[in-house]
């Protein structure tokens, strides 16, 4: 999930949707642009939303929707990619790839998801981004004028 104003996403995905050219920075959907639909208009405060995304994020043994979802759209689309969010709480994008951003310092021991994170939080002006791993773990990763900060969330707490 990758918080931020609108502006500051446009700053560095603006008319990228799909591309083709790798060189520039683009969000590609990973569903058809069904979650992005299903979560269109619907505050991150409402009971719809959250039942969205925990269906979203609930693990399954193909991690894809099921062959036999109440929504055709939804049938056998990967159940993969980053929320980005809006400050005012609404969803921009859903289950999209964020493609041709540079990580700026190399985190060793993750995957590419989290090299994603790393990069968005870096090229997006004021972006906040959660990213949980496959084991259940979630890093927080802020950047400010003092460079770029990681925190792992305690479960516990």
């Amino acid at each position: 999930v990758c918080v931020a104003d609108k502006a500051a996403f446009d700053s560095v995905f603006r008319g990228s949707q799909g591309a083709q050219n790798l060189a520039r920075p683009c969000l590609r959907t990973s569903d058809g642009g069904y979650m992005t639909s299903l979560v269109k208009g619907i505050h991150i405060s409402d009971d719809r939303f959250a039942l969205a995304f925990a269906d979203f994020s609930a693990h399954s043994e193909s991690d894809r929707w099921a062959e036999d979802h109440p929504h055709p759209r939804a049938r056998g689309q990967p159940k993969d990619g980053a929320f980005l969010m809006s400050t005012s709480g609404y969803c921009l994008k859903a289950a999209v790839k964020i493609l041709g951003l540079p990580p700026p310092r190399s985190w060793s021991s993750v995957g590419t998801k989290h090299e994603a994170a790393l990069a968005c939080a870096w090229a997006v002006q004021g972006c906040c981004v959660l990213v949980r791993s496959d084991g259940g773990g979630v890093h927080v990763i802020l950047r400010d004028s003092e460079g770029l900060h990681i925190k792992q969330l305690d479960p516990g707490a």
